[in-house]
């Protein structure tokens, strides 16, 4: 039986470099529907009528490009909900009243999109995708700290405090893909925070992260938190207040690291993406 096409397209304005952040999802789809036997294209700003559309960054498609997607086009949300603007919210409610199947990375955004109604939002689980552990480490982790991602007070404050203890911080913003990976592969450590009070862990960020075996200290405030064992498993949690703390001890503490390395890995090695994609078709 011949299966049908999928066409992972990921939507990129002109100058808004920032939708590079789903390429390590839009992959990890990818090459998981051709474990499935689907026949996959990976593409950028193209839709195409001969294949079922996955679209990645949709709110941020003009308008009436928006309304004019077809009826099996699937969407996937990687915004928070709670906290994210009204714009975003609006495009997120259009696919929604029009019927596009939506998958979503967040059982907090699934509630909030099925208490509205309409065609239920389908749960995104990331897992382990063997072309993604490509991250080779560099001959020296000259880096203690890394964390990228965009900067507001409480971030700066674990930062400031960090390179206080006298510990080499890196903040990158807007670097993705090989050069992001240069940045991990040189770090002992890489740091995961919450942008806002939304306790929603950034499973988009630190999947990638844990297929790569990059010990990672995540930011969990207890059960506010919502956090998969998968990645519970695979890091070194700590709430908001132990964060510096925490990463000035597991930096410090060589053999802990490594042990924490290859937790990393074997964390969400036992969650093959290809079952979860499997769940979604």
């Amino acid at each position: 039986m011949i299966k049908r096409p999928y066409n992972i397209c990921i939507v990129e304005p002109k100058g808004f470099g920032h939708s590079k952040a789903f390429e390590e999802v839009a992959e990890a789809i990818d090459y998981s529907l051709k474990e499935l036997g689907y026949p996959t294209a990976l593409s950028v700003n193209r839709v195409t009528d001969d294949a079922v559309n996955i679209i990645f960054g949709a709110h941020l498609l003009p308008l009436q490009d928006l309304h004019d997607l077809h009826p099996s086009t699937i969407i996937v949300n990687a915004e928070p909900l709670s906290a994210t603007s009204e714009r975003t919210r609006d495009r997120v409610l259009i696919c929604l009243n029009a019927g596009l199947e939506i998958w979503d990375y967040s059982l907090a955004n699934i509630e909030i999109l099925n208490r509205i109604g309409g065609r239920p939002a389908k749960y995104l689980q990331l897992g382990f995708q063997k072309e993604l552990n490509r991250i080779a480490p560099a001959p020296v982790r000259d880096i203690d700290v890394l964390f990228y991602g965009s900067m507001n007070e409480r971030r700066a404050e674990i930062l400031y405090g960090l390179q206080a203890r006298g510990l080499v911080i890196e903040h990158l913003f807007d670097v993705y893909g090989r050069e992001r990976d240069a940045w991990i592969a040189r770090s002992k450590v890489v740091l995961n925070m919450h942008l806002l009070e939304s306790q929603i862990f950034e499973v988009v960020r630190v999947f990638y992260l844990l297929i790569n075996g990059v010990a990672v200290v995540g930011e969990v405030n207890g059960p506010e938190t919502l956090i998969d064992d998968r990645f519970a498993q695979g890091i070194v949690a700590a709430p908001y207040g132990d964060l510096i703390d925490v990463t000035e001890q597991l930096v410090h503490d060589a053999a802990r690291l490594e042990k924490q390395r290859i937790l990393a890995r074997d964390a969400i090695k036992r969650y093959p993406q290809v079952t979860f994609t499997r769940q979604l078709l």
